[in-house]
């Protein structure tokens, strides 16, 4: 079982959709460890302190979650009822109301107090549109790995399809030039400034590829993600719009 690597909780990619619409449905079961899905439930139990049940709102299907920009926005300060157990006990009387971006920020930060209304609210994170636009940064940090003689750097959001499968496609383009496998860092550990703002679901991919030259990678790259609009009489490929070559 995989998990998100930048959440606090133990958050499985069985929520990329929760995680990436930033709704989370009735039936929904978190745990703050990982022990909670990979042991049986006698060791589990030992090492679990904290779980939040989702009981509110009801669950959608696929095609009812909404989809395109601005949802997870929108989703952010919608209402979310859940129960809070601590140790196997639970904690207050019946439901805590609270809303979808102050669960999400939980998960992430992992401070419960955020579920609290009366506190501020949580502001989102830096969506992977965002992180794209700012790995600009690391052509200043003179970073040239040795491995290759260029580097495609990229942003990957693992709670999002559109992002999964660019991800896919330019691997697949780069296999055969590549000097090593794809190394996948964390936002903080490629040096991206306001790291600790930038969605958990976010990873920064680097391909160090041979041999090919500046404007032979962008063409690759290119190829692997650019689809013209029907009738475009202009190409509207923009290289930044995707991540950045070092060399």
């Amino acid at each position: 079982m995989g998990f998100f690597a930048n959440f606090r909780w133990a958050v499985p990619y069985a929520f990329s959709d929760a995680v990436g619409f930033c709704r989370f449905e009735e039936g929904d079961v978190l745990y703050d460890t990982k022990n909670a899905y990979v042991e049986d439930w006698g060791k589990a139990s030992n090492h679990i302190t904290h779980c939040i049940q989702v009981r509110y709102p009801g669950r959608a299907g696929a095609g009812n979650r909404g989809g395109g920009a601005g949802v997870f926005e929108k989703n952010w300060n919608s209402e979310v009822r859940i129960e809070l157990y601590e140790h196997q006990e639970k904690v207050g009387v019946g439901q805590l109301a609270t809303t979808q971006g102050r669960l999400y920020t939980t998960l992430w930060k992992g401070d419960l107090d955020v579920l609290n209304v009366s506190t501020d609210v949580p502001s989102l994170p830096l969506d992977v549109k965002h992180v794209t636009k700012q790995l600009v940064e690391l052509k200043a940090k003179e970073i040239c790995p040795s491995v290759g003689n260029q580097t495609f750097v990229m942003a990957r959001d693992q709670s999002n399809q559109v992002s999964r499968d660019k991800y896919l496609k330019v691997s697949s383009k780069l296999k055969k030039l590549l000097t090593s496998p794809p190394e996948i860092m964390t936002p903080k550990k490629a040096g991206l400034s306001g790291w600790g703002n930038i969605a958990p679901t976010i990873e920064i991919a680097f391909f160090y590829v041979k041999e090919v030259g500046p404007k032979g990678l962008e063409s690759l790259v290119k190829d692997a993600v650019y689809v013209p609009s029907k009738g475009a009489k202009k190409d509207m490929f923009r290289m930044q719009a995707h991540g950045v070559i070092l060399e």
